[in-house]
């Protein structure tokens, strides 16, 4: 095994990721949706593998969940950007989409946390060190330095002499601390009536394109604000600063 470390982590967050969509199976089920793996594309043809997505009985998306996990820090802005464009491409091409949610396990830094939750998406941690904690009862070590050979190899080698109900229950150990949080977060939608989310709006966003390739974004607190700030910005002038700066 030319890498030990990368093919536990890999596996750890296999294990992770089908962890969540294992356990809320049921509950989605129940209510009529279905939950998996899927292959999107955004309205350019670029295809996103979303690990969990959540869709209604006519198949389409209304939520998406994205489990993550990074053991070191320096991978922080390339899956973080990743999850950014994504979740906001995928949000523009399916306007079913109610919530995206990244549920991330190990080191991930305040700054990338923020950056993610800034593009609108709901962010729920399972931290390195818990991690760390469950794996050891499971009689695998897994905090070792960047540099060490020899701890990732003797853990691959106790891992995979986990047996199949050991596995399961090391599934469901990786995922029980997060999973109040993320099962709330489903039954938040699937049990919330889409028609209702006009009467919880708390901001409104509204992006506008020109020929010449601006974007300018106008923020406004309630709808009725946007609907009279829009009304304004329908009278043709070269000059909207005074639009936007009402907006922000």
């Amino acid at each position: 095994m030319s890498n030990p470390a990368a093919a536990l982590g890999q596996e750890v967050g296999k294990l992770f990721e089908a962890s969540i969509v294992d356990r809320l199976r049921p509950d989605v089920e129940v209510r009529g949706h279905t939950i998996g793996p899927q292959r999107m594309k955004n309205g350019t043809d670029n295809v996103y593998q979303i690990d969990a997505v959540i869709s209604n009985a006519n198949g389409q998306p209304v939520m998406i969940l994205d489990p993550k996990y990074i053991r070191y820090k320096k991978h922080n802005r390339d899956k973080g950007s990743w999850l950014c464009v994504a979740h906001y491409n995928l949000r523009k091409t399916y306007p079913t989409i109610r919530k995206t949610t990244a549920v991330l396990a190990g080191n991930w830094s305040r700054t990338s946390l923020a950056l993610i939750e800034s593009f609108g998406i709901e962010v729920i941690t399972a931290g390195f060190q818990g991690m760390v904690d469950v794996l050891g009862d499971f009689g695998v070590e897994f905090d070792w330095d960047e540099k060490d050979r020899s701890t990732p190899t003797r853990a691959l080698e106790a891992f995979n002499r986990i047996g199949e109900d050991g596995m399961a229950n090391l599934a469901f150990a990786l995922t029980d601390s997060i999973m109040d949080k993320v099962t709330s977060s489903v039954l938040d939608v699937l049990d919330t009536d889409a028609a209702s989310v006009q009467s919880r709006v708390s901001a409104v966003e509204v992006l506008v394109k020109t020929d010449r390739h601006e974007m300018l974004l106008m923020q406004f607190d309630t709808v009725a604000e946007t609907v009279s700030g829009l009304v304004d910005f329908m009278d043709e002038r070269s000059d909207v600063s005074d639009l936007l700066e009402r907006g922000q």
